[in-house]
């Protein structure tokens, strides 16, 4: 994330992909309410892999005492000295220049630091989560879920969220370059086969997945029981002749019962592993590996294998 820092009042401005600054108070992303400012007075962009600025205005922008051409890019560099204006002697400095990303901001405590923004968060931390924030690569879009009621929400620019107390604002810096990245090699969930191997008394559960030549290794994970668990109710429901539609769906109630822990930890344990298969095909929905809908989950995988000693189910 980038970072331009007042040198006056130490105050940090967080810089979004394609950041306005300006007069207008409802257009600009940061606003500098001096009479000699333009409406839309700068701009400072990510095009990968560099930080530019350009000059939009009537009167001026300085970088490191030079006046900028104007409507041209120039480049930044990591501790850059940028005034907006001539007659007021405000100056700022680029603090940091690593690529954008979004945050989540402490509302009202300058002491705590920003949370950096991945694809999917334990908040407060990955052992006791009471907030499970993640990104939906499909609808562009975060959400959040709350472990006490598993409600799944939207989670908007500038929308906060209470953690032990704390409330977090959300700040999206990639907003631009979100929506307008497009995969031009997505994966589906039939291009992907889960291999799982149980140990003989089922304690030990190991997760691999095969994508064209490559396998990707889960190693062995307490949270992968969970999911041979899913893999298996649907494949009963296949051979069943269950319809597509319906195959695999089973209530949190009951899978909870199955596993023998609580429904909370039964959420916790279904985060735990779409979180690790996001992290390492991040082009996809958490719901690739584990489906939801009112109360209810299911396996996704379409192509899947299980062995336990010499003994193998499989979809094929």
């Amino acid at each position: 994330m980038a970072v331009l820092t007042c040198k006056d009042s130490g105050k940090s401005i967080y810089l979004r992909d394609f950041h306005r600054f300006g007069r207008l108070a409802h257009s600009v992303d940061t606003l500098l309410n001096y009479p000699e400012i333009t409406r839309i007075h700068a701009v400072i962009e990510w095009v990968e892999p560099h930080w530019y600025i350009r000059d939009l205005s009537k009167n001026g922008v300085w970088l490191n005492g030079r006046k900028l051409e104007k409507h041209s890019k120039s480049q930044l560099a990591l501790n850059d000295k940028i005034s907006f204006s001539e007659l007021n002697k405000v100056t700022y400095q680029l603090t940091s220049i690593e690529p954008p990303k979004d945050l989540l901001l402490p509302v009202a405590n300058d002491s705590l630091d920003a949370i950096v923004l991945e694809r999917y968060h334990f908040l407060p931390n990955n052992h006791d989560p009471v907030i499970i924030v993640y990104f939906d690569p499909h609808n562009y879009m975060w959400c959040y879920e709350s472990t006490d009621d598993h409600q799944v929400s939207p989670l908007e620019e500038g929308q906060t969220i209470a953690i032990d107390g704390q409330q977090w604002q959300l700040f999206k810096a990639e907003m631009t370059s979100q929506e307008n990245t497009i995969d031009l090699s997505p994966i589906s969930t039939n291009d992907l086969e889960f291999i799982f191997s149980l140990s003989l008394d089922e304690e030990q559960t190991e997760l691999k997945v095969k994508h064209n030549d490559g396998l990707q290794d889960f190693d062995v994970r307490s949270h992968h029981y969970l999911t041979v668990l899913l893999a298996r109710y649907k494949l009963a429901d296949i051979k069943n002749k269950f319809a597509p539609e319906v195959q695999g769906w089973v209530q949190v109630k009951k899978l909870a019962r199955d596993l023998g822990i609580n429904e909370c930890h039964v959420n916790i344990q279904i985060h735990r592993a779409r979180k690790q298969f996001i992290e390492s095909f991040n082009n996809m929905s958490a719901d690739t590996l584990i489906e939801r809908k009112r109360g209810k989950v299911r396996f996704g995988g379409e192509h899947y294998v299980i062995y336990k000693g010499q003994a193998c189910e499989s979809t094929e």
